[in-house]
């Protein structure tokens, strides 16, 4: 790394979860590299909570996440019209908040900024401004998704300070209790203390319109039927995250993967395909792709094809939870679409945990089928045989 026209060794265009979180081991591990992390809005992370289950992540893969954990329960519970369930199983969330405040004390970020072009050793921002680096890497979000191709999980969660306390002491992950509505619907609860609380409206919907003022309005419903009396609101997170109903959602991908996988810049987070393909899940696949890459030479002919094999390796992994969303986004009526997630709570726990950590084995492939899923047979042979993906290796 001698050549002297190089601003810097690592560039990181936006300041998600995955981008952040390289970056800052990076410089921790060696302080005199030059990392810079370009990020559009005023803080990292953006407004979200990250949430992981104990066994999503292997000990080592663990290790990159724990000094940003926000807050650690012995399990949660799912509650359906006809199933009820707890699950002892550690659970976790980071509050980028918090994310926020430890990165960018140790890697340097260009706030505010705005970038029009990626390339793989320049960045072009708004204005002409321009930065070059050995090594570019892209984690902007979601790029364009070809909208037959994806369903939407969207959500708006409110953090409230309840005027008593909730008395809850662990998450609930998932409440269909409530009215479906606009799909699969459920409701979503953090208790981050007594009185403290992340309640979230979460819809599995075929459109990705979200209507503020009736989201707002079902989570104060919502909380009025818990009891709960809200002081006040300290603040929202709003989001609608594609649901890939094949692999090739996005506009470049004929149904090769390797189309499927961007080209020329590594890709990381999201953008790159790196996030659990049925619940939306970003966390374990940032800490994944860090664990893999982070103590490589940083030159761009050593981490691009890393990234590309990685990505590649993901997209093939999740075949199983693409044929999933196919039978609760085109298999099932918007309004039955819950049952086949009630269905699924009856699973046993090791199987559920590996459906969240997104490690199946053939095994589970197989109890779930021979289960009778409630999905109608002729529109399950459907999204397995006339509506599959048809990708080549």
């Amino acid at each position: 790394m001698s050549e002297r026209h190089f601003d810097y060794d690592c560039v990181f265009v936006g300041g998600g979860l995955a981008n952040s979180l390289m970056a800052y081991w990076i410089k921790l591990g060696n302080p005199k590299l030059r990392v810079l992390i370009i990020e559009k809005n005023d803080t990292l992370g953006g407004n979200h909570t990250w949430s992981f289950h104990e066994k999503d992540l292997s000990p080592k893969e663990f290790k990159f996440i724990e000094p940003f954990v926000s807050k650690k329960w012995d399990g949660y519970s799912v509650s359906f019209p006809k199933h009820q369930r707890e699950l002892q199983t550690a659970y976790f969330s980071v509050r980028s908040e918090e994310f926020n405040e430890k990165v960018k004390t140790v890697v340097d970020v260009e706030f505010s900024t705005e970038v029009v072009g990626v390339a793989a050793h320049n960045v072009t921002g708004k204005g002409g401004k321009q930065w070059s680096s050995y090594l570019v890497i892209d984690g902007r979000g979601f790029g364009v998704c070809e909208d037959q191709m994806v369903g939407y999980q969207k959500f708006v969660g409110m953090e409230v300070e309840l005027e008593n306390p909730h008395g809850l002491t662990k998450p609930i992950l998932m409440d269909a209790t409530v009215e479906q509505r606009d799909g699969f619907r459920f409701f979503y609860c953090l208790p981050w203390d007594q009185q403290r609380l992340l309640i979230e409206d979460t819809r599995y919907s075929d459109g990705a319109s979200i209507d503020l003022v009736e989201f707002r309005e079902e989570i104060t419903k919502y909380a009025q039927k818990k009891g709960w009396k809200i002081r006040t609101i300290q603040r929202e997170e709003v989001g609608a995250l594609p649901i890939p109903l094949r692999a090739k959602y996005l506009p470049s991908n004929k149904g090769v993967l390797e189309a499927w996988v961007p080209r020329l810049v590594p890709c990381v987070g999201v953008r790159g395909g790196f996030f659990h393909s049925t619940t939306g899940y970003s966390l374990p696949d940032a800490a994944r792709v860090v664990a893999q890459l982070v103590n490589l030479d940083l030159k761009y002919e050593v981490v691009f094809p890393a990234v590309v094999k990685l990505a590649k390796a993901t997209a093939r992994r999740q075949w199983f939870f693409r044929l999933l969303n196919r039978m609760v986004f085109q298999g099932s009526e918007p309004k039955n679409r819950y049952k086949i997630l009630e269905f699924f709570y009856r699973m046993p726990r090791g199987l559920i945990g590996r459906f969240y950590a997104g490690k199946m084995w053939p095994t589970d492939y197989i109890r779930i089928f021979l289960g009778a899923p409630p999905i109608k047979i002729r529109s399950a042979l459907n999204c397995i045989l006339h509506n599959r993906e048809r990708v080549s290796a």
